[in-house]
């Protein structure tokens, strides 16, 4: 090869060697290892198991053994022998004064049963009727002094009012003056901004504040509540102020939130639009902007909420969904728009990401995803509320006899529906599909045909059709902050559809007022705006529906006023629900006087329609509480009767199944009474808490706070029992999702990602169960679970442990071989694997676990390498041995867990937690698979080596687990 300088004789041979120096260099360059390892030493058996404390505690125990036997003997004699002091005080006690005593106790019974009485038969002093009418009389008085009430600005101290006028005075002579000296114009002196006067009358509309009448001349009027008329520059200059407003705040000159609640709040969208452009027709600034850089990064969520408009917020949030692959949260979106509403929201979407809403469909769907929401996004459902019952009852049984492909294909009778039919027809159809379907539910079919993703959208749509409000209460939970853009918007949208709905649903499903929630979790700036935003009422929602009392009241005493001279009668106002009631089983009504009232005044002209005397008091009584308290314990119960069927049917070849002859009041009055004893009747626990499955023994512990209240179940038995018995009991007692965080924690402050239980939790969970652990670490330990997993390891170990959190997961057991062998071709890159690729992660992450196994059977057939092997050779040190373990944990569970089951059998002890844990967690899902796989491959049965080799005293506990006692 010739030197630098030097011609070539040939190019094109010269270009190849230096290219393949060049690679020969970058090869050794990758495969270099450091010479210095400056990781953290591993940790030994030898340091953790600490043998020279075991000794000592041993022999110290051994000392303490030996006293108390000598103790005891000296005690046994003591009793044995006779006594040599006689103790014993048979004598009668005297005293001169006992009879006097006895006289005294006599006198003070007889008092005390004359107080009794005269407590029993004393009649109250308070009389509730008098403090049940002044209430409803300040109710009235504040209802008359809200409605006579005026907003004003925030006043500002004369000083610094002084002073703010003083420097904006300056500022402006300042500008005006380079002005002259620029263009030679006139001095001008004005104190604000040149305002552009428009041509053309403004009319923007608030409702409540106006209304429209025709003068004597024809001409349009605004006409104001008590009577003066206002035209059209008046009637625009409402816009100007709050332009005015608007344009202090931005410029720092008063308080933001009392000016947001009050000029864009309790606007309209379409009303804050037209603020929006007079801010800048009258500055030639964009309001937006302007209040951006003027309050800062803290308001910039909240102000493109509320400027960009409701369907702008909407296509915002739809975006996010389809970026995030949120396809319920798409769906509800979609579905829950007017056709008028999505043609808005497919135009906003267009200006906003330069891109069509179909085109975002495609791009970031799949079928059958893209089929459903690209059906719901055409905007051409039918409208109407008309149903035919002949129709209903043949599409319904065309659904059921419709076979595969009725829910997901693109000509499947699902899909079809819902592009010629309106919703109140399709639940019709589907409430005749359950009959057809002999009481089962079209959701569980959808969960038994589709995939997880299309059946959580679909599900999502079923449960739209009844009120999507749900959906958005949980969206609303789990997004909860000031900073965070999807909550704001979603507050902002809903504010103006369903926002009383979704309080509603938000208080029934975490029995918490959503105001209340923002107000203690979102500690901000705008929180007061926040929660003006929250109590909002859309101006077009039915005033039937925004204060409903499902009890059945009494007729209420009311005022009228005579439409002739305007005087006051007295008349009986019967509510619908009386009206219901009436001719079936009718109310008892009560044979109590009416409340007085107090006559109101003629003067004043208001309007008594409303007066807050002539409604029944909405105080919740004693009886409704109790019953409002009873009804939620059924639907807790219902909730984990749910939760436990869930459970059950992953329960394939676990080791316990749910007790026929389960009674929480007996096994409780069992434990009891075998705790309470001086040696603890460990047969009869070992009965009782290896024989329910975790939902009874969540009863039974609920159960057992109720009966026995000065300890819970978990502390007696910890307390009674010896300390081998600890981490069985936390395992039993606890629920799956409290048990796995707990587990988590105790496995990162140990081995870390290297810890099988560890492994073992996050490979076989999926998405809600890996939701419910996130949540219980969150509230036990105060921390992130994602962040404490990928707190100390590389950044790409640490996307792929942050992937597998979520539980993606598909959990059946359909195996497809072309799709194996087309998941093995894209895996394969220059015969090896990478674990960095999209494509190993999809593979790896999102198919089931025969699937996984069957793609890396095709891999090693088509590579000639076993896929451990591949990615040691692509991944070096301690993220080698994590990503193996984590393989094989999602390739196959069953023998994952055998093999460290026999691991923590070996070495220089039994690792006891281990062993409990594996043997607690599987034994409702898969331990005898476990078992059998055990047995197989080491030739030995599990239950023999956890009888020789188990040292901990809950051996016989773990035995009855195995059903091997």
């Amino acid at each position: 090869m010739p030197g630098p300088g030097f011609p070539v004789a040939n190019k094109i041979l010269y270009k190849y060697e230096q290219d393949r120096a060049y690679r020969l260099h970058r090869q050794k360059v990758n495969s270099s290892r450091p010479t210095v390892k400056n990781q953290k030493p591993k940790k030994y058996p030898h340091l953790i198991l600490q043998l020279k404390k075991i000794q000592l505690e041993e022999e110290r125990q051994a000392e303490v053994d030996h006293e108390n036997r000598l103790l005891l003997q000296k005690m046994s004699r003591i009793m044995k022998e006779p006594a040599l002091v006689d103790s014993w005080n048979d004598y009668q006690s005297k005293s001169l004064n006992h009879p006097m005593r006895e006289k005294q106790l006599r006198d003070i019974q007889l008092e005390n049963i004359g107080l009794a009485k005269r407590l029993e038969h004393t009649k109250p002093v308070i009389r509730t009727e008098e403090m049940e009418e002044e209430y409803q009389q300040k109710k009235y008085l504040q209802m008359l002094w809200n409605e006579n009430s005026k907003d004003y600005d925030m006043v500002i101290p004369r000083h610094q009012r002084y002073r703010q006028l003083r420097k904006l005075k300056e500022e402006e002579l300042a500008r005006e003056r380079e002005e002259k000296a620029a263009a030679g114009e006139e001095d001008k002196k004005e104190s604000l901004p040149p305002i552009k006067k428009s041509t053309e009358p403004q009319t923007v509309r608030y409702p409540d504040t106006y209304r429209s009448t025709r003068s004597d001349n024809g001409d349009k009027e605004r006409k104001s509540e008590d009577g003066s008329t206002m035209d059209r520059s008046q009637f625009s200059s409402q816009a100007d102020n709050d332009a005015k407003a608007l344009f202090k705040v931005a410029k720092e000159l008063a308080q933001p939130e009392d000016v947001f609640i009050r000029n864009l709040v309790r606007r309209t969208p379409a009303q804050r639009k037209q603020i929006s452009e007079r801010f800048k027709e009258m500055y030639s600034l964009d309001l937006a902007s302007e209040l951006r850089s003027g309050l800062g990064e803290d308001w910039g969520c909240l102000i493109n909420a509320l400027l960009k408009g409701k369907a702008t917020g909407s296509a915002s949030l739809l975006h996010d969904a389809l970026e995030e692959g949120d396809y319920p949260m798409a769906v509800e979106l979609l579905f829950t728009c007017k056709n008028s509403e999505l043609a808005d929201l497919r135009e906003s979407y267009r200006k906003e990401y330069s891109q069509s809403l179909d085109t975002t469909i495609s791009e970031k769907t799949e079928d059958p995803e893209r089929g459903l929401l690209t059906t719901l996004a055409k905007g051409e459902r039918d409208e109407t509320n008309k149903v035919d019952e002949s129709t209903a009852e043949k599409d319904a049984e065309d659904l059921y006899e419709s076979g595969d492909g009725r829910w997901s294909s693109d000509v499947g009778k699902f899909i079809k529906l819902l592009k010629t039919r309106n919703n109140k027809h399709i639940t019709v159809v589907l409430n005749l599909y359950k009959i057809h379907n002999k009481g089962v539910d079209a959701i569980e079919d959808i969960k038994r045909e589709c995939s997880r993703s299309y059946a959580e959208a679909v599900i999502a749509l079923i449960h739209s059709l009844n009120g999507p409000e749900n959906h958005f209460a949980e969206r609303l939970f789990r997004t909860m902050s000031p900073t965070n853009s999807e909550f704001v918007n979603l507050l902002v949208v809903r504010s103006e559809i369903d926002l009383p709905a979704v309080r509603k649903a938000y208080k029934k499903k975490y029995d918490a007022e959503l105001v209340d929630d923002i107000k203690h979790k979102c500690q901000h700036s705008t929180t007061k705006v926040l929660v003006e935003i929250a109590n909002k009422t859309p101006h077009n929602w039915p005033k039937s529906k925004i204060q409903v009392d499902k009890r059945v009241r009494l007729p209420s005493v009311v005022y009228r006023r005579s439409s002739s001279d305007g005087s006051h009668y007295l008349t009986t106002q019967q509510t619908q629900t009386q009206k219901r009631w009436k001719g079936a089983n009718p109310v008892p009504q009560p044979t109590r006087p009416p409340i007085k009232r107090v006559e109101p005044s003629s003067r004043g002209g208001h309007d008594y329609k409303h007066n807050p005397l002539g409604q029944p008091s909405m105080r919740i009584a004693a009886d409704t509480s109790i019953q409002r308290q009873e009804e939620e314990k059924l639907k807790q119960l219902e909730k984990e009767k749910k939760k436990e069927e869930d459970r059950q049917k992953k329960n394939i070849s676990g080791t316990i199944k749910p007790s026929n002859n389960f009674n929480p009041t007996t096994d409780c009055e069992r434990l009891h009474d075998a705790l309470l004893e001086d040696t603890p009747d460990l047969e009869t626990i070992t009965d009782v808490l290896t024989t329910r499955s975790n939902g009874q023994r969540q009863i039974m512990k609920n159960k057992w706070s109720t009966k026995y209240k000065k300890h819970t179940l978990e502390e007696k038995l910890k307390e009674t029992l010896s300390v081998d018995y600890d981490e069985a009991i936390i395992g039993l007692i606890r629920t799956p999702a409290e048990y796995d965080a707990y587990c988590l924690h105790q496995a990162l402050e140990g081995l870390g990602l290297s810890d099988p239980i560890l492994v073992g939790i996050l490979c076989t969970r999926d998405a809600k169960e890996m939701r419910e652990i996130k949540d219980v670490f969150k509230k036990e330990y105060k921390k992130e679970l994602t962040d404490e997993l990928t707190a100390h390891i590389d950044p790409d170990l640490a996307n792929f442990v942050t992937l597998l959190c979520q539980g993606d997961r598909d959990f059946g057991t359909e195996v497809n071989a072309k799709m194996a062998q087309k998941d093995a071709e894209k895996i394969t890159k220059n015969g090896k694997v990478d674990v960095i690729d999209n494509a190993f992660r999809d593979v790896v992450l999102k198919r089931n676990h025969a699937q996984v196994k069957l793609t890396f059977e095709e891999f090693k057939k088509l590579t000639g390498n076993d896929i451990y092997q591949s990615i040691a050779d692509t991944v070096v040190g301690e993220t080698e041995d994590t990503y193996i373990s984590l393989v094989k944990a999602i390739e196959d569970p069953v023998q994952y867990y055998a093999e460290k089951l026999f691991t923590s059998f070996g070495g220089l002890g039994t690792n006891e937690d281990n062993v409990v844990r594996i043997i607690i967690s599987r034994s409702e899902i898969d331990m005898r698979d476990i078992k059998v796989r055990f047995q197989q491959q080491y030739q030995k049965s599990l239950s023999s080596v956890l009888k020789a080799d188990f040292p901990g005293d809950s051996k016989t506990l773990l035995l009855a687990m195995l059903g091997d006692n």
